[in-house]
């Protein structure tokens, strides 16, 4: 007898697809993974556990800020593969809902000026904010009923900070090895964080949604400075945490952040973790995995 799912999450072993397993599953729904390992794709089809799911979340991270930079030849190796997965989809007799996990701090850019909302115009700054934008186009040139969750920059526990991609997770990493962070600049550039628990909720309510956004960001509303994130991790690590500070390297993004006045007015959702808080909790629990003092 076969098992019709509530949901397939694509990249389900990932940082942000296991967070969206787990609080989907913890929300009642029937839920089935994909990975590299175990792809949706089977002889251009979709696999037939994911054949009659009514609504896929793609999660898949394969591209980092820092891959797009330096392998054009991989980011055009994923577009096609994910054109091949929205051909598949559309190809089916009652196409899926796709939820695309996107980016919204790489697809907003001057001229606009943060905190970005979505009728700002996209203007990537960069090679994988234009990777994660096409991802976008594709699911809207295949028909299919799609919606870009533009994501800031998410952090949480499992969070591996691979290819240079999440800070918190690379200076977690530098304090358990004893190293100290790295900081170029005086830390006023900012970024929005959300918590990794709070992109799952918004995942949740836009599946449960009749007609949500086609576009909608997923962030904090606030700026915080590289500085003050330092400052955040130092009451969470303490005396273990040395920073050596660098002259600005000059490459650094403009500072940014999302309006997420959409997300709450279309959907109910809000940011529910506080950063101190996620911060504190993201670095016992990676401690403890370590085997470290928290």
């Amino acid at each position: 007898m076969s098992t019709v799912y509530d949901v397939a999450v694509v990249g389900s072993g990932g940082f942000l697809g296991s967070a969206i397993t787990a609080h989907l599953g913890a929300r009642g729904a029937s839920v089935t993974g994909f990975t590299r390992d175990d792809p949706i794709l089977a002889d251009d089809a979709l696999a037939p556990r994911a054949a009659d799911v009514p609504v896929i979340v793609w999660a898949a991270g394969g591209i980092t800020p820092t891959v797009a930079a330096d392998d054009p030849d991989a980011v055009a190796a994923e577009l096609e593969a994910f054109r091949a997965f929205a051909r598949a989809a559309a190809a089916r007799p009652v196409p899926p809902r796709i939820v695309l996990m996107s980016s919204g701090g790489a697809i907003y850019g001057r001229p606009a000026l943060p905190p970005y909302g979505e009728a700002d115009a996209p203007h990537p700054p960069n090679a994988y904010g234009a990777y994660k934008l096409a991802q976008e186009a594709v699911l809207a040139e295949a028909g299919l009923d799609a919606t870009a969750i533009r994501v800031a920059n998410a952090y949480g526990p499992g969070q591996r900070g691979a290819h240079g991609q999440g800070v918190l997770a690379i200076w977690m990493r530098e304090v358990r090895e004893g190293r100290a962070i790295t900081l170029h600049g005086d830390g006023s550039v900012a970024r929005d964080y959300v918590h990794a628990d709070d992109v799952a909720d918004l995942v949740a309510r836009v599946i449960a949604h009749p007609a949500p956004p086609a576009v909608v960001n997923c962030g904090s509303g606030s700026p915080t400075s590289l500085a003050e994130l330092l400052e955040l991790l130092r009451a969470a690590v303490g005396d273990a945490l040395r920073v050596e500070q660098l002259p600005h390297r000059g490459v650094d993004p403009d500072s940014t952040w999302l309006d997420a006045t959409l997300a709450r007015e279309a959907l109910g959702w809000e940011p529910r973790m506080a950063l101190a808080d996620g911060i504190a909790d993201m670095w016992a629990r990676t401690a403890a995995w370590h085997g470290t003092s928290a």
